[in-house]
């Protein structure tokens, strides 16, 4: 019986430790994450997802984080032409995946705090390229395209360190106010020169069209012109064969017809004018 006891207690030791020996050697890694294997210390392999045995003598096992990483700049620039720019820019990285930039970000930076302490000052110079590239007043005009142009530029330099930049937000930017003031009397100044564009475009369509219609105002005046000459052709053509006293009696029809029905104060020549109107109306005495 005291044999069997010492046999069980042998036993339960020795599960002891095995557990001691065998958990530490168990590892979970997310997917969100990866692991690199160091015997004694010099990075050896990559572990994959999942549950890994890894003996925990001579092995240790570190992670690197493969989430979106977010990061705002407080930044100061120049501009080409030396003026002052500060603002905030916001960088979204991660680590490339691959098990190639895992080992290489373990064997050069150790760890993921070390390679960010590396790429901050990187991300604040490259922003600080992109601004001095450009004019001022080309920052004004390209503000809606230039965290593309950052993104661009960041991601070319950052394919070094084995890191992803998948966004870059300019959240703010901010001028001296001298220059603030020279934008705002430039952008009024261009706002009266649009407005007066299209005052001048207004008045020639307007001037326009008045020469149209005082050309159709004019062509219809030489066309009457002309009915009334080939009418007054006509009138005498037709006068021609009338008798002498068939044309006395139209004349004095022409005159009622245009008389305005008010005698003349004044008659000139005699009396033989006015006697010729009573005579046109038929007015005897």
């Amino acid at each position: 019986m005291k044999s069997k006891q010492v046999t069980l207690g042998v036993l339960a030791v020795l599960a002891i430790l095995a557990v001691a020996i065998i958990m530490p050697s168990l590892h979970i890694v997310r997917t969100e994450d990866a692991a690199v294997v160091r015997v004694w210390g010099v990075v050896d392999r990559v572990i994959p997802p999942g549950l890994n045995f890894v003996f925990w003598i001579p092995n240790t096992v570190d992670r690197f984080s493969l989430q979106v990483r977010e990061q705002t700049f407080a930044f100061s620039a120049y501009s080409i032409d030396a003026q002052n720019i500060s603002g905030y820019i916001t960088v979204l990285y991660r680590l490339n995946p691959t098990p190639a930039s895992i080992k290489t970000v373990a064997e050069e930076f150790v760890s993921l705090d070390n390679l960010e302490s590396r790429i901050d000052g990187v991300f604040m110079e490259e922003i600080q390229n992109v601004f001095a590239l450009k004019t001022a007043l080309q920052i004004v005009e390209q503000r809606a395209i230039l965290s593309g142009e950052i993104r661009e530029r960041l991601s070319g330099v950052m394919g070094q360190f084995h890191v992803i930049v998948d966004n870059v937000a300019v959240e703010s930017i901010q001028f001296s106010r001298a220059f603030e003031q020279a934008v705002e009397d430039r952008m009024i100044t261009e706002q009266a020169r649009m407005r007066a564009e299209e005052e001048r475009d207004i008045a020639l369509i307007v001037a326009d069209q008045q020469l149209q219609v005082a050309g159709l105002e004019a062509q219809a005046v030489v066309v009457a012109a002309e009915a009334d000459a080939r009418a007054l052709e006509i009138m005498q053509d037709a006068w021609g064969d009338l008798g002498a006293e068939v044309r006395d009696i139209m004349l004095r029809q022409l005159l009622i017809n245009s008389w305005d029905g008010i005698m003349p104060r004044v008659v000139g020549g005699g009396a033989g004018e006015m006697q010729f109107i009573i005579d046109a109306m038929g007015i005897t005495d």
